[in-house]
């Protein structure tokens, strides 16, 4: 049995890699007629130059990683670890968390030094990175405090469920989905404090652009409660907007960059934009849609749970709640390749739909100028692979809705 999950991962490994060369490859395409001229020669030069330095990267990260976890697998270092935590408490909820902070441990360990390449290296050399390394020791802290919270809180939900079900493995299945999709539903809740505690929200001052903001909301029925400007641009250059809260009432969140960067006519038809996903409803069927998902994963995390060969293999004493969970996302891999290609293609499908929205409400001219800053500030991939896009992509490309706004 550890054989077929090593292969599984391996096989994994290589599809990603695939992917991601035949996306590297594509980077020299022609370009589609409606973006020639949207980098000039010196800009796109230097786009190329980020995306060979990402992919570069990005195959290390993920070399490493995949490298690790075989080995941790394929020498027992589980087992090890399973033991090692048993003289730690005599609690099995103890035990697990243990179980799984070691692990997590050595994912921070092996992420972090990843992380600070990327940021102060790859970013810092092409202009996007303005982050401090007070700052990104502070984001560290506070990501970690947020993984132990909501992670080990989760957890913990979900070894008390198995303990007390461990015979009815239907019933722990249903109830782990309840609480994995309350648990959900606080994070999306919270989303806009968590915001907070990460980046400073200062009110919009008075002037034409609240104005134009407001009258927008007024036009098509929202109550645009409060109106902020998030101080992006102590993180990077790159540019985004956003709209929190549920229903007909919205607070709206601009980045300062976009604010320093683009019209304020193309401001309104990137708000635009937002609130035609909230006409269409789209967080919501996207948050429905995730719900379901998690249906899917949590018969995965079911079935790991009933067969002890799964754990014993690897050598463990038997069915470990926290391996199982580790297990979980080994084996999610190939299942979330297809769900990833359907939840994708209906993000894409959304995003048209608000494109069209944004330029019916503004103007075509305004919602194309907004995407053609926001692709080259944030020096967007002009010809990614068709499969990568399929794959990865829960935007259209940049050619496809700039064609598809000229379209309508």
């Amino acid at each position: 049995m550890n054989f077929l999950i090593l292969a599984i991962i391996l096989v994994m490994f290589a599809f990603e890699v695939t992917v991601q060369v035949l996306n590297y490859k594509h980077r020299n395409e022609p370009l589609p007629e409606n973006v020639k001229g949207l980098y000039d020669e010196d800009k796109y030069q230097s786009w190329l130059e980020y995306t060979m330095a990402n992919f570069k990267f990005g195959l290390l990260n993920h070399t490493l990683t995949t490298v690790v976890l075989l080995v941790l697998l394929a020498f027992g270092f589980f087992g090890a670890l399973e033991g090692f935590t048993k003289g730690l408490s005599d609690s099995g909820l103890l035990q697990t968390l243990y179980f799984m902070g070691g692990f997590f441990i050595i994912q921070f360990v092996i992420g972090l030094p990843f992380s600070y390449y990327h940021v102060f290296v790859i970013e810092e050399r092409f202009g996007f990175n303005k982050t401090t390394k007070k700052l990104f020791i502070t984001d560290q802290v506070k990501q970690m405090v947020l993984t132990i919270v909501f992670g080990g809180g989760l957890v913990a939900l979900i070894y008390s469920l198995y303990s007390g079900l461990s015979s009815q493995i239907w019933t722990f299945i249903l109830g782990a989905y309840g609480a994995i999709v309350v648990i959900m539903l606080a994070i999306f809740l919270l989303n806009g404090v968590m915001i907070r505690w990460f980046n400073k929200l200062t009110p919009l001052e008075e002037g034409s652009l609240k104005e134009k903001i407001d009258a927008l909301g007024e036009k098509l029925g929202f109550s645009v409660k409060k109106i902020y400007t998030m101080d992006a641009s102590k993180r990077s250059t790159k540019l985004n907007a956003f709209f929190s809260g549920l229903g007909k009432t919205r607070e709206v969140v601009l980045y300062d960059t976009l604010i320093q960067k683009t019209s304020e006519e193309q401001i309104i038809a990137v708000l635009a934009h937002e609130l035609g996903h909230a006409t269409h409803k789209d967080t919501l069927k996207l948050l429905i849609t995730q719900i379901l998902i998690i249906g899917v994963y949590v018969m995965l995390l079911g079935l790991i749970l009933s067969q002890s060969v799964l754990h014993t293999s690897f050598g463990l004493d038997g069915i470990h709640v926290g391996f199982g969970l580790i297990l979980m996302t080994v084996l999610l891999e190939p299942i979330s390749v297809p769900i990833g290609f359907l939840t994708n293609w209906l993000s894409r499908i959304y995003e048209y739909k608000a494109d069209a929205f944004a330029a019916h409400e503004t103007s075509k001219e305004a919602m194309e100028g907004a995407l053609k800053v926001l692709a080259v500030e944030n020096f967007s991939n002009l010809t990614p692979h068709p499969l990568y896009v399929a794959l990865k992509y829960n935007h259209p490309t940049i050619s496809e809705r700039l064609g598809a706004i000229e379209a309508l």
